[in-house]
């Protein structure tokens, strides 16, 4: 005589609650038969689905799927259910090793901001570094933000603005040196494929603390430093975000570098 289980017998034998087995008849996955007094009574055939439905769902295989590999069930089917699903978890293992990448990435990104000498000169040699750009100018940093996103929309896969240090500015050589400091040309993002160019050579550089207004204060101090070395100013001359607002909103964590290409004047 076939034996059957009533919905809590077969709940306490698999340790799930009822109503996940009343989930699953609502899905037409499991239909079990009906006693006169309407219990619920789960045969073997039963069993065996149940076993299924539950390592397919540990293979966060959709109930929809579930359903249909239930109404073909066959050799075949079931071979090529997991190699569709193993295609999907291959495609979700690359998804997660870029996104491990980009957060690498910008875990570096603080690291170089925070480790930046603060409040003195240096020069840097500097290779050619491509980068996007928006050749539009503005004056204020509420300007800048809608600028910054344009940029993303080069490359939405792999451009980011949360922990990107290659963010930056290019304000007006010229204004600059007649004390207009935050007279800004364009904004940059840099990117292997950038179809702009920073120029190569030795750019005089200087990172600060705070708030980016600064600049009245720390660009002056780059051409300073450029006159008492014999350094002559070429430009471009570059604001680099290297932490700002997207990352901090304490004004005291965000870091600004300043980037001046310079020459040695002749002798």
């Amino acid at each position: 005589m076939e034996k059957f289980y009533k919905i809590g017998e077969l709940a306490r034998l698999y340790h799930i609650s009822t109503d996940i087995l009343r989930y699953y008849e609502e899905q037409d996955l499991l239909l079990p038969q009906r006693a006169q007094n309407g219990y619920r009574l789960y045969s073997i055939k039963d069993i065996w689905k149940l076993n299924v439905i539950r390592d397919l769902r540990k293979l966060n295989i959709p109930i929809e799927k579930i359903r249909d590999y239930l109404a073909e069930h066959s050799a075949a089917s079931t071979q090529t259910l997991l190699e569709n699903e193993l295609a999907i978890i291959e495609a979700q293992i690359q998804q997660l090793k870029q996104m491990q990448d980009s957060i690498r990435q910008r875990i570096a990104s603080c690291q170089r901001a925070y480790s930046l000498p603060l409040n003195q000169c240096f020069l840097q040699e500097f290779p050619k570094r491509p980068c996007h750009t928006i050749s539009k100018g503005y004056t204020v940093d509420e300007e800048m933000d809608p600028l910054i996103q344009q940029l993303q929309s080069f490359d939405p896969e792999h451009l980011y603005i949360w922990g990107n240090d290659g963010i930056g500015s290019v304000i007006a050589l010229n204004a600059a040196k007649n004390g207009h400091c935050r007279q800004y040309e364009s904004v940059f993002i840099l990117h292997p494929q950038g179809q702009w160019e920073i120029p190569a050579g030795k750019y005089l550089c200087l990172g600060y603390s705070g708030d980016s207004m600064q600049n009245a204060v720390f660009v002056p101090q780059l051409f300073t430093w450029a006159e008492k070395h014999r350094l002559s100013p070429k430009g471009p001359l570059l604001e680099f975000l290297r932490t700002d607002i997207h990352i901090s909103g304490k004004t005291s964590d965000h870091i600004t570098e300043l980037q001046l290409r310079v020459e040695a004047e002749a002798p």
